[in-house]
């Protein structure tokens, strides 16, 4: 899903370029809505509810993010995690927030505001932030809230990109830190090993950043592990009636959503999961086109069972 913004007065940098979006991709027959440019938003943040003053300030830049004025609302897309570098957090039984945005350094840049009735950050209020009009989204109205962009329209952008220089490094330019080559060595020899699991090059920088993006998802994730597994052991005395957790058996199925229930049958009995199937044919569990492709090789190969 791409980051949309549908008013032109976000945008810190803007090119004019002409695309479609599909606005709702979850029903048929799709609904494909005029893209007049792309550029970098920069997002005015407040970073928690619990400081006030300058040190609540905080800001999301988010790059590639696509001109759509006929869309419903604004919408962050996947782009924040993989190109942009945050890490969002969803969910949280507060009053107060409803999830957190932190940033490469694990620092928080924005939290959810608990009193929309979707996901949606915090922007900082005048004078410090914008002035914003009146929210797209209603309460106690049902909403099915999606976008995509399709492969052949991003393949267009970055041909456009390249050819007119517009390349711009994200969060993830950045070399990896000590902490970072260590874990890539422990756990995959080498940056080149790691980047052609995920099929990536190395001599393409623009692989290497969004190989970069990838590991450091991977760490967090990591790290999330470590400290529910940590929660896990401080609660066995009291949950010793309950039937155990395997939290490994979510690991490996970032793209099950992608697959019919059919297809993730047949891909768990052939391959062990929806992420080793597609690193077996050299596709990224994370891109859009992947994915399409993925699913495509998979009926192709139960039609040949059949």
């Amino acid at each position: 899903m791409p980051t949309v913004a549908k008013d032109r007065g976000w945008f810190k940098t803007y090119t004019p370029f002409t695309s479609t979006v599909d606005a709702s991709p979850f029903v048929s027959p799709p609904k494909h809505i005029p893209v007049l440019g792309i550029g970098t938003v920069e997002i005015p943040t407040k970073r928690s509810p619990n400081t006030s003053g300058a040190s609540s300030h905080g800001s999301l830049l988010l790059h590639d993010v696509l001109y759509a004025p006929d869309c419903l609302c604004n919408i962050i897309g996947q782009p924040l995690m993989f190109t942009d570098g945050y890490d969002a957090t969803l969910g949280g039984s507060g009053t107060k927030s409803r999830g957190t945005i932190k940033d490469s350094q694990g620092k928080n840049v924005a939290y959810f505001d608990p009193k929309s009735p979707l996901f949606a950050i915090k922007v900082r209020c005048p004078p410090n932030g914008p002035t914003l009009g009146p929210h797209a989204i209603k309460k106690d109205m049902l909403y099915v809230l999606g976008c995509e962009w399709d492969a052949a329209e991003k393949r267009k952008w970055r041909e456009f990109k390249a050819a007119n220089g517009l390349f711009t490094p994200g969060q993830n330019s950045a070399s990896y830190t000590a902490e970072e080559t260590a874990f890539l060595k422990k756990n995959y020899g080498s940056e080149f090993h790691f980047l052609t699991q995920h099929g990536l090059k190395i001599h393409v920088e623009e692989d290497r950043e969004e190989g970069r993006a990838i590991l450091r998802a991977i760490m967090r994730e990591d790290d999330m592990s470590e400290d529910e597994e940590s929660d896990d052991k401080e609660d066995e005395e009291f949950d010793d009636n309950e039937d155990d957790f395997d939290e490994s058996e979510f690991e490996g199925h970032q793209a099950d959503y992608n697959f019919t229930d059919r297809q993730l049958d047949w891909i768990e009995k052939n391959y062990h999961n929806s992420e080793q199937f597609m690193i077996s044919y050299g596709l990224k569990f994370y891109d859009d086109e992947d994915l399409q492709e993925a699913k495509a090789i998979a009926e192709a190969m139960m039609n040949g069972d059949d």
